[in-house]
């Protein structure tokens, strides 16, 4: 990134780029980031925050090519790449870097299915495939081999599996003695998985054994675009679930799992970061009489949306299908199948970071 117009005073940088951007740095901040207070191997800083001086200002500022040399009032020297700068801005504006973009049914770019053997030799077209699940939140993969526990192997691409009371892998088809109605062949509402857990699983995806015959087809919905309706059209009751907690839970014979989130979750910016709708799994409400009747009008307001045909996406997973979504975005769900021909799925969870970082390796490798 080309710097326009750099300025400088004892108590800041200013550095106008050439995409129209203004970054101010601190002097604190500067100092604080200085190169020479980096391991060169691993990155890391080599200071404490106890060690920098608060009163710190600036003599002066050259720039030399794509270097920033600042020259400090108690004679240290520090250089910064321009690059960099831009990169790790300070402000808030520039620090939410998230790729999501909201989607609605009738989206086609949802539905593209990514070759499996495409994914796995091409580097470049894996980068899409990943992006394409931080950007819209869902992807699909196609010819993926039909075997039990290769969807191991699609994780392995994205991240790290994140084993919990259901497995490493989870089978996701109709058994005699369900501890989870996902295990029965009856229809499951939208949902998010394990909200009761914490923290809750980043991504989950899911490999087609067997589509069936009759029924089983899959339900998907963008939680962000439908949160950001509420938003827009009853703003009292998206505060309230944005701002009230509430218990999920689940319990068998080897687990009970307990946690508490808002239905709407916010980042500091106010901007929705995750939802966590699971009406299985939501425990009785803990709130003040006062309180209960808004709360429910605000979640009967909620469920509704959901169901609007605006947002909810349906198609059906062929044998040897995958699809790998955000947890903590999109809502999953299904109609019932028949037991005669019975659907079997096989999935596993895989945290978030993994996927930012596969990304981060395959643009840092020059794939774009």
């Amino acid at each position: 990134m080309i710097a326009e117009a750099i300025t400088w005073r004892p108590d800041g940088v200013s550095i106008a780029w050439e995409n129209g951007h203004v970054s101010e740095y601190a002097p604190v901040w500067l100092r604080d980031n200085d190169p020479v207070n980096r391991d060169p191997r691993t990155g890391q800083r080599l200071i404490d925050v106890t060690g920098l001086p608060l009163d710190l200002a600036l003599n002066g500022v050259r720039e030399d090519g794509a270097t920033l040399h600042l020259a400090w009032a108690d004679g240290n020297a520090s250089a910064f790449q321009l690059d960099w700068l831009y990169q790790n801005c300070p402000c808030p504006a520039h620090a939410d870097q998230s790729l999501a973009r909201r989607w609605q049914a009738s989206e086609k770019q949802i539905l593209r299915r990514f070759d499996y053997t495409g994914i796995r030799e091409s580097s470049a077209l894996r980068l899409e495939w990943l992006e394409t699940v931080a950007t819209w939140g869902i992807a699909f993969l196609s010819s993926v081999p039909v075997e039990e526990g290769r969807v191991l192997e699609v994780a392995a691409l994205v991240g790290w599996v994140r084993e919990t009371n259901y497995g490493r892998l989870f089978d996701v088809r109709s058994v005699p003695d369900p501890n989870n109605l996902a295990y029965t062949n009856r229809q499951l509402g939208l949902h998010t998985d394990n909200p009761y857990r914490d923290p809750v699983p980043g991504l989950q995806i899911l490999h087609c054994l067997r589509a069936g015959r009759e029924g089983g087809a899959s339900l998907f919905t963008d939680g962000f675009a439908v949160a950001e309706a509420l938003r827009a059209e009853d703003p009292e009751a998206f505060n309230i679930l944005a701002s009230s907690p509430v218990q999920f839970a689940f319990s068998d014979a080897k687990a009970s799992l307990t946690a508490e989130r808002p239905i709407v979750e916010r980042n500091r910016d106010w901007v929705v970061e995750a939802v966590h709708y699971n009406s299985r799994s939501i425990a009785p409400l803990r709130m003040a009489a006062g309180k209960i009747v808004s709360f429910y009008r605000a979640y009967t307001a909620f469920a509704r949306l959901l169901m609007d045909p605006r947002f909810v996406l349906t198609t059906s997973l062929a044998d040897g299908e995958l699809v790998i979504f955000n947890n903590r975005r999109v809502l999953h769900g299904r109609t019932a199948f028949s037991s005669a021909d019975p659907r079997h799925l096989q999935g596993c969870y895989v945290d978030q970071d993994g996927l930012l970082s596969q990304i981060a390796i395959l643009k840092r490798n020059g794939h774009r």
